[in-house]
């Protein structure tokens, strides 16, 4: 008899039916050469696992996602058929240079902005992308929570001071990207400086001059999302002047980015045109049932996966006569529907309430990942969720409302565009439950 071929219904009605023994032969381990202590030499044990609990996939996409301070500015426009468009933007403040030198006949030469790749892409790297560079009208600021949000959007001017359109190349060498402002901008900064403007006596006296910047990615370019180091000596906005004696002495002034708490990611999307359309909201978790059999995880738009367990509560009368020893949960995406490059190498596990919140970690330690290079069918994702399941039974009631979350790590959620598209048939996602009976 194997347990693995019967529900857990069918499970209940054998167990009933040879209380005198309480003997399943599954993966199962008899009194011959498995003790559990002296109590129990005279009793018939057997280590057995059932993977037929029914589980249910949904996806979820998180209403807040902080992109604040995160070291990292995206920029770009990426589409695809299945995730649609996703789009970034990034807003930072600049500050005074650390010292000056400056001279009344000193003449202006040019106003540049260097950014430098930090390595990371997402999209198609040999499309051109462009980005325009706009002054802020207003100062930026954290929300009530001391961060900035992806959704949250400061005025710009709607001209551009600067722009580039570009082939991005991430990895190469040559690592800095530099965009020509406008002339009129870097005069203005050349005759403050000259004339010894109060605003630049310090950062928040500048800072209410010059609002800071905002790097817009232009709709009709779409390739990729590009990442930039986002630090002071990563972003700077140099203003190269010339001072003319006997010689020609070339003087920079370089206003670099400050207060990285503050730099964040305007991150958007368009589900529109793809089964994601009707999710909107966090609480309202999108069933797999009207997505093809599959739910979807992405960092960047906060795109996460519920696990719930319906029948789970079939377990508490079959462990009356049983302890849990281990419990597995495993996901596996959807074949054909990804690179191994494409998808996150961690992911972690919450438990979650019927809006769909975050409560708190269900396993302390990511996923394990399989990769099965050659035919794709061994790739997954395994959890250990033992004691998260044993706490939830100890009471012997099951919370119908409470579920998992399934989400990229924190640090990486925001910054990272790694996407899974998870086969969420029964046979594909499955619960494995050991349990020693006795």
């Amino acid at each position: 008899m194997n347990v693995n071929n019967y529900t857990p219904t069918s499970l209940l009605i054998i167990i009933s039916s040879v209380a005198a023994s309480l003997f399943f032969a599954t993966c199962s381990e008899n009194s011959d050469n498995f003790t559990l202590g002296e109590n129990f030499v005279e009793s018939q044990t057997s280590l057995n696992v059932i993977d037929t609990f029914s589980v249910n996939l949904s996806t979820v996409i998180l209403d807040k996602m902080r992109t604040s301070g995160t070291g990292s500015m995206l920029i770009g426009n990426y589409r695809d058929t299945i995730f649609g468009k996703i789009t970034s933007d990034s807003y930072f403040q600049i500050g005074i240079p650390t010292s000056f030198n400056v001279d009344e006949k000193d003449v202006f030469d040019s106003l540049v902005l260097f950014i430098r790749y930090n390595k990371y892409s997402f999209g198609d790297t040999t499309k051109n992308q462009k980005i325009s560079v706009h002054q802020l009208t207003e100062n930026l600021h954290l929300n009530d929570d001391g961060i900035i949000t992806s959704e949250t959007v400061f005025r710009y001017n709607a001209n551009e001071i600067g722009s580039i359109v570009y082939t991005p190349r991430p990895n190469d060498a040559n690592d800095t990207l530099f965009i020509r402002i406008q002339d009129a901008v870097g005069l203005d900064l050349l005759a403050k400086l000259k004339s010894g403007s109060e605003i630049l006596t310090d950062n928040e006296s500048f800072r209410n001059y010059f609002h800071g910047l905002a790097f817009v990615a232009d709709d009709s370019y779409e390739g990729s999302i590009i990442s930039f180091y986002a630090s002071a000596g990563d972003v700077k906005l140099i203003l190269y002047t010339s001072r003319i004696t006997e010689t020609t002495e070339r003087i920079t002034h370089g206003f670099a980015l400050e207060n990285t708490s503050l730099q964040f990611n305007n991150i958007t999307h368009d589900f529109s045109s793809t089964q994601l359309h009707s999710l909107v909201k966090q609480r309202n978790a999108l069933p797999n049932s009207q997505t093809g059999g599959a739910s979807f995880l992405q960092g960047g738009i906060g795109l996460a996966v519920r696990i719930d367990f319906p029948s789970l509560s079939d377990l508490l009368l079959l462990l009356k006569h049983g302890i849990i020893t281990k419990v597995e949960l495993t996901l596996t995406p959807l074949e054909n529907s990804y690179t191994v490059s494409e998808l996150p190498s961690e992911l972690d596990i919450y438990e979650s309430d019927k809006l769909n919140t975050k409560i708190g970690l269900a396993a302390y330690n990511s996923a394990v990942f399989t990769v099965d290079e050659l035919y794709q069918e061994g790739t997954n994702y395994t959890f250990d969720i033992t004691d998260y399941l044993k706490y939830e039974i100890s009471d012997s009631y099951i919370d119908p409302d409470k579920g998992l979350l399934i989400t990229l790590p924190d640090d990486v959620l925001s910054t990272n565009f790694s996407r899974s598209v998870f086969d969420a048939r029964f046979h594909k996602t499955k619960l494995k439950i050991y349990y020693l009976l006795y």
